[in-house]
């Protein structure tokens, strides 16, 4: 059995799969993705579908961009879950698999973008590919954009809306000043679910279990030792 978990936005779910992927087992949904650890969402799950850590053969996590804390708590997590049996661990491009589950359900939609508050002045997005296995699950998979003209290193946010992309939010509330200023329509949500992260690594498509980081580490002086 498969166990997918995401929380890189503020809908997190966890989510149990027959190993071929061909039964949802269970599937628990809760508030507030970076809020403690990811346990007692893993938890219920495991318990609605009936099963124990013990039998759990894979597991499946989103890897963000998004919550720093849901995605490091449930890539732990499943970590640790699956170091007793050296179970495989895959990291999901979280807003790929909103983008898969949106070209599944409109295969002939025209191709779409999703766009996140990366802070610090920024915002990324992921373009659909158009081959969902190149996909590198990766930060080389996300672009950043100046959201406030102040990076000149980087391109400015206007060129998101200026090639006819269909566009998502991963956050909707925090972005919509930046839609507003470029006179774009409220774009569609796109929170990930676990059943997205799994359906995309079953599909075949999955990466290192590793945070997807676009900014280096931020930390203070070295103090000198006494």
């Amino acid at each position: 059995m498969l166990l997918a978990v995401e929380r890189s936005s503020s809908a997190a779910s966890a989510a149990v799969f027959a190993a071929d992927g061909s039964a949802c087992l269970a599937f628990v949904e809760a508030s507030g993705a970076g809020a403690g650890d990811a346990w007692p969402l893993v938890r219920d799950a495991l318990a609605a579908a009936g099963v124990s850590p013990a039998d759990l053969d894979a597991f499946a996590v989103g890897v963000g961009p998004g919550s720093f804390s849901g995605i490091r708590s449930a890539l732990a997590l499943a970590q640790g879950l699956a170091l007793p049996a050296g179970a495989p661990v895959r990291g999901v491009c979280s807003p790929a698999a909103a983008l898969f589950r949106r070209r599944r359900e409109n295969p002939d939609a025209p191709p779409a973008r999703v766009v996140g508050d990366a802070r610090r002045g920024h915002v990324w997005c992921v373009d659909e590919p158009a081959d969902f296995l190149s996909l590198s699950h990766t930060a080389a998979d996300v672009k950043l954009f100046s959201a406030g003209g102040a990076d000149p290193a980087l391109p400015d946010a206007a060129a998101l809306f200026s090639d006819g992309r269909a566009l998502l939010c991963a956050d909707p509330a925090r972005l919509a000043p930046l839609f507003a200023a470029h006179g774009a329509a409220a774009p569609e949500p796109a929170a990930p679910t676990a059943r997205d992260v799994a359906a995309l690594c079953f599909a075949g498509s999955s990466g290192p279990a590793a945070p997807v980081y676009l900014h280096p580490a931020v930390a203070g002086p070295v103090p000198s030792a006494v």
